[in-house]
């Protein structure tokens, strides 16, 4: 869509030497982001997206600088996307494309809901735009690096911390290591992810660093979701599935098993108020087949904490169930 606008606009950042960056992103599975009309068409919205990676940008930074200096991370976030004191951010965000949509079914697992909700298709490719707000003349690697960490691990939209609104870079991102060779092997997709995170957690140390904050440690029990070695456990699963149906399928018929059916370290909604689940479930497309990723974090519950080690146990079945690999927390006991 709007190639011509594009190749404008290539044009006029090379004249300006202004580094804005333009990355080409392809829906995996469909994504639900409902526009001014609940009812009608999606719509991308860059609001959407900032949410996605401001918590994505909490995460990684509380890694480093715990969970219990609020002023610190304040002020740490604040020189990434701006707030009413330090003024606008430093970076613009944009997302547009003209996708096409349809009906999905976002409760796959159970054939007695059969509500549909209206959204994005899989294998649309849509742009997301990253330019620098003047005075400001490039988009800092950090940004970047928060950006490829939400890509890889988070999603975007309704029903995204269960495998919808997944969103694939083919061509990359400069200055990252990730590249679209990433995508056609396994291994190279987990080493890569291994680097990716590597990288990210380099940078938010360096990030604090220049603004004269001291690293910290997270209490026992985070506060908030952060992205540290005690508290997240990241598995790649390297069984194969032939499309994103079955691969999501799977995942729910282990989910929703007598084991851990409706266990409230999954999250829940009801008379108990509302927690949102600690584990979110990416459904990769490396070559033509169809992977699971799952990212849970450990953090303070709103309500009583539930027990953690039911969910140490869900992710060490999925391992066994589907061939997985870790990326992070093999290790650790919760």
């Amino acid at each position: 869509m709007r190639s011509y606008v594009l190749d404008e606009m290539v044009s006029i950042i090379k004249k300006a030497s202004i580094q804005m960056l333009i990355v080409k992103l392809e829906t995996v599975t469909p994504l639900f982001l409902a526009g001014a009309d609940p009812r009608g068409a999606p719509e991308l919205r860059a609001a959407s997206v900032r949410g996605a990676l401001r918590y994505w940008l909490r995460a990684l930074l509380g890694g480093v600088i715990g969970d219990q200096n609020w002023d610190a991370l304040r002020k740490a976030e604040a020189a990434v996307w701006g707030s009413t004191k330090t003024g606008a951010s430093p970076v613009v965000v944009r997302m547009y494309g003209k996708l096409r949509s349809d009906y999905y079914q976002p409760l796959l697992h159970n054939p007695k809901k059969k509500f549909t909700f209206r959204g994005i298709s899989p294998g649309q490719t849509l742009c997301l735009e990253l330019s620098p707000r003047p005075p400001y003349r490039e988009v800092s690697s950090f940004v970047l690096s928060v950006t490829v960490l939400w890509l890889l691990l988070g999603g975007l939209g309704k029903r995204s911390r269960r495998g919808f609104g997944t969103l694939q870079f083919p061509e990359g991102i400069p200055r990252q290591p990730f590249t679209h060779d990433a995508y056609k092997n396994m291994s190279k997709f987990e080493q890569t992810l291994q680097q990716v995170i590597e990288k990210a957690q380099n940078e938010a140390q360096s990030h604090i660093s220049t603004l004269q904050i001291a690293a910290g440690t997270p209490n026992n029990l985070p506060a908030f979701p952060l992205l540290h070695s005690n508290h997240t456990k990241i598995l790649f699963c390297r069984n194969k599935f032939s499309t994103w149906e079955t691969a999501m399928m799977d995942f729910w018929r282990l989910l929703r098993g007598d084991q851990y059916r409706d266990d409230p370290v999954f999250g829940f909604a009801g008379q108990a108020g509302r927690q949102a689940s600690p584990l979110h479930l990416r459904i990769i497309k490396i070559d033509k087949s169809y992977h699971l990723l799952l990212t849970a974090f450990r953090s303070r519950f709103q309500s009583r904490d539930p027990d953690w080690r039911k969910l140490q146990d869900f992710l060490r079945d999925c391992a066994h169930r589907w061939q997985g690999t870790w990326i992070m927390g093999k290790n650790i006991k919760w």
